[in-house]
């Protein structure tokens, strides 16, 4: 127990000893992207397309005022609570509603003739599938 407490003392810090010096091997290119051509005329530019911050306002100058936050807040709820009527459609009687699922099946029915690959819709009394 001892002697395995005293080598885990003595290898954790000479792991991270090795760490360090392999991380400390690896040298990078030093890279001047600012100096490339292709960033010249950006780079020329760079002090004229920000603004300064002595030409920034103290305080922001589009910002509603008080009365004008209760105006567009008292009309917000007027919408929310004000009297939402309904206007339903008169429905279908059950003829009508027979009816229209008829004629809807039968344009389907039509459409599905001209598919070769599906055939007629199922369900039909003369569904013949082209297998």
């Amino acid at each position: 127990m001892v002697n395995s407490v005293f080598k885990s003392r003595i290898t954790a810090p000479l792991a991270a000893a090795l760490m360090l010096s392999a991380c400390q091997t690896v040298s990078m290119p030093k890279l001047d992207l600012i100096k490339s051509p292709e960033f010249s005329a950006d780079a020329a530019n760079i002090g004229k397309d920000f603004p300064r911050v002595k030409d920034a306002p103290f305080e922001p100058t589009d910002i509603r005022s008080d009365e004008q936050w209760d105006k567009d807040a008292q009309t917000m709820m007027a919408l929310r609570d004000g009297p939402h009527p309904l206007n339903p459609e008169a429905g279908l009687s059950e003829a009508e509603a027979e009816a229209r699922y008829k004629a809807l099946k039968a344009k389907v029915q039509a459409y599905k003739l001209d598919d070769p690959a599906t055939g007629p819709v199922q369900g039909f009394p003369n569904y013949k599938p082209r297998r």
